[in-house]
């Protein structure tokens, strides 16, 4: 998969968008947010209900984000990764693919996130750091 970066420069320097498409179809984000997500549980060897349960959502609610009805917010979203124990790069795809934004390193909130996902924190944990700290908690 190529990064942001390198597709810019392809698609800056390409004289013909469906070249470009054919030749960076994998790198391309053309999967939903439900069916990346679910790829991934399978990946981590986890089960929805794991993860639901590990990231203290709600069980419908969850179900739902599952199933492709509902779309979670950021601070679910991360819940959801901190369960997985994510890295830092699947959780910026995972977001992007929701329409949220990524998380920013000049935002003091958003620092202390990064933090706990590359610290392989749970919730409870990233909740005290996030009180501690002024910040918001997850809601």
């Amino acid at each position: 998969m190529k990064k942001t970066t390198q597709l810019m420069e392809e698609l800056n320097g390409s004289d013909d968008i469906n070249s470009f498409l054919s030749n960076n179809k994998d790198s391309l984000d053309r999967q939903d947010f439900a069916r990346y997500l679910c790829e991934l549980v399978k990946k981590k060897k986890m089960t929805k209900i794991e993860v639901i349960r590990i990231s203290q959502l709600n069980q419908i609610y969850g179900y739902q984000i599952f199933a492709g009805a509902r779309l979670p917010s950021k601070d679910k979203i991360i819940a959801i990764a901190l369960a997985m124990k994510l890295d830092i790069d699947t959780v910026q795809r995972l977001l992007t693919l929701a329409g949220e934004a990524q998380l920013y390193p000049k935002n003091t909130r958003d620092c202390i996130l990064i933090d706990a996902i590359n610290k392989g924190y749970d919730v409870a944990k990233l909740n005290k750091v996030l009180f501690e700290n002024g910040s918001q908690c997850l809601k």
